[in-house]
Order: structure tokens, then sequence, then C-alpha cells
């Protein structure tokens, strides 16, 4: 295909380029599973106040959300101990269980504070069923201005 306008094609190429870096922020690939990051401002959330047993109102909290899926079938991972820490680069906290949350499909989630606008690392750490490997994906997260 040939395009006679050298301006709308790079306009396409950069666009699409930046459509795919975007998603390799909140996706990744490891140990035979997909991995995709949700973080959402808690208010959205908050027509589920008992979710997670906390409260989501507080400012600057987040939900965090986790699925999962088998990278060979596609099929949503359902059997998952899920545990995430959130914080600054440079720093390290804890981490926290993601509880599993059920409802149209199966993501795992929990509430968490990014006091400031800056950059955070989201590590997220799964063991499967009953064998216990870990696996561990690690995300980097801007939170935005308010």
């Amino acid at each position: 295909m040939s395009y006679r306008n050298p301006l709308v094609f790079f306009c396409l190429v950069l666009f699409t380029t930046m459509l795919m870096a975007d998603d390799s922020k909140r996706h990744l690939q490891i140990n035979g599973m997909s991995v995709y990051l949700g973080v959402i401002p808690a208010q959205i959330t908050q027509e589920h106040p008992a979710m997670h047993g906390g409260s989501a109102s507080g400012e600057h909290r987040y939900h965090v959300l986790v699925a999962l899926f088998d990278s060979r079938s596609g099929k949503r991972i359902t059997d998952a101990r899920v545990k995430a820490a959130v914080f600054p680069l440079g720093l390290a906290r804890p981490a926290k269980e993601l509880e599993a949350m059920r409802g149209e499909s199966l993501s795992y989630g929990n509430y968490f504070t990014l006091h400031k606008p800056e950059l955070y690392r989201i590590r997220v750490e799964i063991r499967r069923g009953d064998n216990g490997h870990l696996s561990v994906a690690e995300f980097v997260f801007q939170r935005p201005l308010d």
C-alpha cells in the first residue's frame, strides 16, 4: 500500500507506536501469564463501599486491579493468590493482598494511597494454584496531578 501524503503516513505510524507503548506500560508477559494492570481513582468505586473491607474515601486513594490470563489459551486465571506493593521509585514497602473481585470476570484488587503526583513502582506477586511458584511483574505508574 502506498501513501500519497507522507505527513499522514508519519502521523499514523507515530499514533500506532504511542498506543503500543501505552499498552506495554500496563501489560506484561511472565511465566506463561498475561498480566494486565489497572489503576483508577478510588472515587470511581464508591458505589461498592464494602469492597476490600475498607473505604474508598480519602485523599489520593487509588484502586489497583490486576487481571491474569493464560498466555497460551487466553483463559482468565482464577486460582491465583496475588499481592501488590505500591511505592515511589527508589523506596520499598511491604506487599498487600489483592482480593479476588467477582463479577462479570474475575480480577484482583485493593486500595492504595499515592500521596504525591510522581512515579510509583507497582510490584505484583502472583502464586498460581498449589505449586506455590512465585511470579513477579513490575510496572511503573505516573500518578496524575489532582
